[in-house]
């Protein structure tokens, strides 16, 4: 038990790190297919997102939903180990510690940290995402793969001796093909795919550019069939305003969900964002490892050799 509180303890650390390292991303730096056109101009004094015409919900979000990829199909009949693997920024880091809480009692699934902080789709001199996914699901095949970036990315890119600037044509073209391409290759290796969105921030400014992010990637999400959870609901209000205090969705208990920073989630907070996509997960294990159970070649296979022939008629 005390091993087990060490390790807990020296995960929180390393979540904690994430959030320290979060609070110096600043709202602006300098698609696949039509543009996502940016949501109507905040009146002043009003927080973005909270104007007439600007839902918190994107509309192209594809909802969660209990599915069973190939890879976790497969796992499932063999009745090995579930690895679920995540990937992103320092939201990232905060969704794995949320997972990893969330599905720790069951011993026979591994949630990965496979985040990077600093990172993001616009960054690619620093990091390319598809070549460090690829090398890290390489070395650990995951069944479920698990998806949040954006943090970083409200900033304009600067490839192949181009400038495109932030949400522009071009910046949606480049972006929408990097997100394409590491949906196909982890869809290439059987994983099931779920993109995370990014709650409510503080700031008007950088919540209004993050907004623009979520519905362009919800729409991207959708684009290839990929289960978008968009987080905002979860981060706000009653009012449908950023709040430092939020209800615990299970007890209703009013707790600190955010960081100081305005931009970042705490433990808990960040358990709140995929309260939904934790269950979902639970949901389509369970049902893979029904159908297993339920596969007569499985249920044959652990059979005498007699018995079995003498089932087949």
């Amino acid at each position: 038990m005390r091993g087990k509180l060490a390790f807990l303890a020296d995960r929180t650390a390393v979540l904690f790190l994430g959030l320290a390292a979060g609070a110096f991303i600043t709202a602006s730096f300098y698609t696949v297919n039509a543009p996502v056109a940016p949501p109507a101009a905040p009146q002043p004094g009003a927080p973005a997102g909270d104007q007439p015409g600007a839902p918190a919900v994107p509309a192209a979000a594809l909802p969660p939903t209990v599915t069973v990829g190939p890879a976790l199909a497969s796992t499932a009949a063999a009745g090995r180990e579930v690895h679920v693997g995540v990937f992103g920024d320092s939201f990232g880091d905060g969704i794995w510690a949320a997972l990893y809480n969330g599905l720790r009692k069951d011993d026979t699934i591994k949630v990965h940290q496979f985040s990077e902080r600093s990172t993001g789709f616009t960054r690619y001199r620093s990091l390319n995402l598809l070549d460090d996914i690829r090398g890290k699901i390489d070395r650990q095949p995951v069944d479920i793969a698990v998806i949040s970036f954006g943090a970083n990315d409200t900033q304009g890119i600067y490839d192949n001796g181009h400038a495109a600037k932030f949400m522009s044509e071009d910046w949606q073209k480049i972006v929408g093909d990097r997100v394409a391409a590491i949906v196909t290759m982890l869809r290439e290796r059987g994983a099931q795919v779920y993109w995370v969105g990014l709650p409510r921030m503080r700031k008007p400014e950088f919540d209004a550019d993050i907004q623009q992010l979520n519905a362009f990637f919800a729409a991207r999400a959708r684009a290839l069939n990929v289960p978008f959870i968009d987080t905002v609901p979860a981060s706000v209000d009653a009012d449908g305003k950023y709040a430092p205090y939020l209800r615990n969705p299970d007890t209703g208990e009013r707790v600190m969900a955010r960081a100081n920073d305005g931009i970042h989630m705490t433990m808990s907070g960040y358990g709140f964002l995929i309260h939904g996509l934790t269950g979902d997960i639970q949901k389509s294990i369970a049902q893979a490892r029904g159908a297993a159970n339920r596969d007569p070649a499985r249920q044959d296979a652990g059979k005498p050799a007699g018995e079995a022939a003498k089932s087949d008629g």
